[in-house]
Parts: structure tokens; sequence; C-alpha cells
């Protein structure tokens, strides 16, 4: 028995849920309820009556959560004298977050894990519409939430560590109202004569997209150009015209997705320079994102306690 397994069997009883308490330790649901099994064979005994609504104590947990108690107490003290004998300065990360991490619901555990770790003093950076890579080669990142640049807008790449985290289908986004938005799918040639909303000119996304439309050889009607995805997906809203993006966007922006042909998917990565890869605060963070990203795309049904 340790004090990770007093605490876990504290944190169910206090929610009566296994997947709301691996929330609260940032740990996964299949983890947390290995954990808690283990001890009960280490005692002997169970203390958790599993049910479809969710989790009880029994005698013997109730036994057992009275003296954790105390334990966890005695714990918390243990740490604060602890951490004012062993300070150290606090640690500036400086986190450029695309609009992929806050479409996808990413923002509040970001902000969780931080909460966790008061040792990193964080500045979130949500202006990258230029380019992330310079960004973070000349020091105002220190690591990036976004979309990879495509390879060929990565010049001298080896210098960039990236790692894909969650990856989404790519869609053509309208208005609501545009009659296109009740297509099963469209190809970048039905897109021909249309308007194009997308960033700054000379931004990663202008680039991309003015490549994407040599190369098919669409001609549009004009573009509208903002360096803020508020403004451009307001304009997708009011029919102003299209961009492209993830299907996350829907909800988010309030607008239409429909799908691209041929299929195309992008990733949204965890991108720093490769120097810094393996500073311990980027890699604790790293590893907290890859598990939170893994949760949201495994099945429903291996997440369910049973």
């Amino acid at each position: 028995m340790n004090i990770s397994q007093v605490l876990d069997v504290l944190a169910v009883a206090k929610y009566q849920n296994f997947s709301r308490a691996a929330e609260h330790l940032f740990l996964s649901q299949p983890a947390l309820s290995q954990q808690v099994r283990k001890l009960e064979e280490e005692l002997g005994c169970t203390l958790f009556l599993r049910t479809p609504q969710g989790v009880c104590l029994t005698a013997e947990g109730e036994r057992f959560c009275q003296s954790a108690r105390q334990v966890a107490q005695g714990w918390q003290e243990l740490q604060q004298v602890a951490g004012e004998l062993t300070a150290r300065p606090v640690e500036p990360l400086r986190v450029g977050l695309g609009a992929r991490v806050y479409s996808n619901g990413l923002f509040d555990p970001v902000v969780a894990y931080f909460d966790a770790h008061p040792e990193v003093e964080v500045t979130f950076i949500t202006d990258i519409s230029g380019s992330i890579l310079e960004e973070l080669e000349e020091g105002r990142m220190d690591v990036a939430l976004d979309r990879l640049p495509p390879p060929n807008l990565i010049p001298g790449g080896d210098r960039f560590y990236w790692r894909e985290l969650l990856e989404e289908r790519q869609c053509i986004l309208l208005s609501r109202d545009d009659p296109r938005s009740r297509q099963e799918h469209l190809s970048f040639r039905d897109l021909q004569g249309s308007t194009l909303v997308t960033g700054a000119k000379g931004s990663l996304e202008d680039r991309i997209m003015m490549q994407d439309c040599r190369d098919y050889g669409i001609t549009l009607v004009k573009s509208y150009r903002s360096d803020n995805i508020s403004t451009i997906m307001g304009l997708v809203r009011r029919g102003k015209g299209f961009v492209i993006g993830p299907k996350s966007f829907v909800e988010y922006f309030g607008v239409a997705a429909v799908p691209m042909l041929p299929e195309v998917h992008i990733a949204l990565s965890f991108i720093c320079l490769r120097k810094k890869a393996q500073d311990p605060y980027l890699a604790s963070f790293l590893a907290y994102l890859t598990e939170l990203c893994r949760e949201k795309t495994m099945p429903t049904s291996l997440l369910i306690e049973t």
C-alpha cells in the first residue's frame, strides 16, 4: 500500500464515480480502477460496491476511509513543509494554443494541468496566425498546440520535434444556410468561383490555401482575410465565404461542415524545438496531453467502469 492508493480510494469515495475521480486525479479511468483493485487484493476485502449508478463504500471501505482521511491530511501538511524546504524558482512556460484546442474541449483540461503544477508559470499565446516555427525558433513560444505546417513549409524540419495528439478529417466549412452544406461531400473543384475566408496575407493558413487553389486550378471570386479566428469563422457563419477546417469547428463556431474528397486528415500536434523536447516540464505536459487525447479517441465502451 502506498499514499497514491490511499488518495485514490478517498477520491473515489468522494465522487462516488471512477470516471470523475480519475479526472480529478489526472489519471485514466482504467488506471484508477486497476490501482483500487490492487489495493483491495492486498487488503483481502472489497472497499467499494460497484453498481450501474456509481459506487459506494462497503463497511470495510468506511472503516478504511476513516483512517485514510487522517493520513491524507498528514500527507498534505508534509508536502507543504517539504515544498517550503525545497522551494524552487517558478519556471516560465509559453504555450501557443491553436483553435483546435478549444473546439475539441481541451482548454479546460490544459488549465487544470497547470493548476496542479504551481511550479510552472504559464502564459497562453493565442495569436499564432503567423509562423509557428518562427515563434518557436525565436523563443517567443516554448511549445505550440496546433496543426503542423505541411512538409514544404518546414525548412530544416530536423530542428523540430512534434507528436500528433488528435487527428481530424478536414471539411469544407460553410454557413448553415449555404445549399452546399447539405451535400454528403465536396471536392476542391466544387469551390470554383467561391469566396475564400482565410488568415492574414502571408500567414500559414493563407499560404496553404493559396497553394491548394493553384494546385487544383481554382479561381476565387474574392478573399476575405483576418488575423483573428473568431472573425474568420464569423464571416463563414454569415455566408461570406468558405474555409477549410476540422469537423470540431461545427458546434464551437456554429457553422456547417461537409467532408472533403479525397479525404484529408490533419492532426492537432504538440510542437517544440527538438533541443527542448527532453525538458522535464515539457515532457510531463506532453505525457498528460497524450493520455488526455487517447481517452478522447477511445471507444466509449472501453471507458465505462465494469
